[in-house]
């Protein structure tokens, strides 16, 4: 069985070969020739092997492309979270700020005495509890 698969391919690939030359000829005539002519002889591969080893390096490259894309992706993910952030951080921190200054600028408003020692309520009634 494998010696009727090599004499096929041996003869598609001297098969391929002759049609070569041929397809050299009618390609001078014309451009677009050339470009089927090529690709005539890039299709049909001589050996088992090439197509095989082909076909690796065609995966291989949709794997690495497939990776690119994924990393690009994971990046611009990453860095519109990062800008949307700081948008929201800086939104907020202009938004307590102009209160204050609104505030301030508000000559009726009432200003609230601060303490100089704020004790949080938890410990004044755990120290109210000991004694």
């Amino acid at each position: 069985m494998s010696d009727g698969v090599a004499e096929a391919s041996t003869a598609a690939a001297s098969a391929a070969s002759a049609a070569a030359p041929a397809l050299a000829e009618n390609a001078s005539s014309s451009s677009s020739s050339t470009a089927a002519a090529a690709k005539v002889a890039s299709v049909v591969p001589s050996s088992e092997e090439e197509m095989i080893s082909r076909h690796l390096a065609k995966q291989r490259a949709k794997r690495k492309s497939r990776s690119k894309r994924l990393q690009f992706q994971f990046l611009f993910k990453s860095a519109a979270f990062l800008v949307m952030l700081a948008v929201v951080l800086i939104t907020k921190y202009a938004t307590e700020w102009y209160e204050g200054y609104k505030a301030a600028q508000n000559g009726t408003a009432i200003v609230e005495p601060v303490e100089s020692d704020p004790v949080p309520q938890f410990i004044k009634d755990q120290k109210e509890g000991e004694l």
